[in-house]
């Protein structure tokens, strides 16, 4: 019966690993305008391209609400496949994803050009300042926008509005997504290999186990 025990958890554990692994796998393929770009342009030509880049990282929407939808299963045990749970979090309010993925880059894209503008060419500090936060808000508040994209039923406004209550009135949450991110990218340097393999899937993992409490607090209220 131990063994037995035993075996059941090696084969547990294996599950929980190809389900990290699939959920990464059909991250990585949603993404391909974005691996297209990184392959026939490259990653150091990113500020020469920046429109284009931005149009490639629409479809990054979509697919980082299906991770998120498919980890939240899988912290409440109620996961099923790898597939399915990452279909049904791409495919439901898929063209509302798509709008809020458009109007973030287009929000990025007016803070870069505006930062440009008045650090480079009219050269007025303080609004090079206040777009340059602004411009890292807009990136920085990305895991709260399809962390609540992949759980509620919400307009975009409300969401927008949500995600940013959020990132000034929880600073502790936000500063363990950017730890998150910042731990990834450090083993992304360490081991490329094996952790491109279960990135988009663990990261998704760490945000939405990390805003549980959050979560709870929001349904509750």
């Amino acid at each position: 019966m131990g063994e037995l025990f035993n075996i059941e958890k090696v084969l547990g554990f294996c599950d929980k690993v190809w389900y990290f692994f699939t959920v990464n796998l059909l991250f990585v393929f949603s993404n391909i305008p974005v691996l297209f770009f990184f392959l026939f342009v490259g990653a150091g030509r990113i500020p020469e391209y920046f429109p284009l880049f931005l149009l490639c990282l629409v479809p990054f929407a979509p697919a980082l609400s299906a991770v998120m939808y498919a980890m939240n299963r899988l912290i409440h045990r109620t996961e099923r496949s790898a597939f399915k749970d990452y279909r049904k979090g791409y495919c439901q309010d898929f063209i509302q994803k798509l709008k809020l993925g458009a109007g973030q880059a287009l929000a990025v894209f007016i803070c870069w050009t505006n930062v440009k503008f008045f650090a480079v060419q009219f050269r007025f500090l303080p609004l090079a300042v206040v777009f340059a936060l602004l411009f890292a808000v807009t990136v920085a508040v990305t895991p709260n926008l399809y962390m609540l994209a992949s759980r509620y039923e919400m307009k975009n406004i409300q969401i927008v509005k949500t995600a940013v209550t959020l990132f000034i009135a929880k600073p502790v949450f936000t500063l363990g997504n950017l730890v998150a991110l910042a731990a990834l990218l450090a083993a992304f340097e360490i081991s490329a290999g094996t952790t491109v393999l279960f990135m988009g899937s663990v990261y998704g993992f760490l945000v939405m186990f990390m805003n549980q409490g959050v979560m709870h607090s929001l349904e509750n209220r």
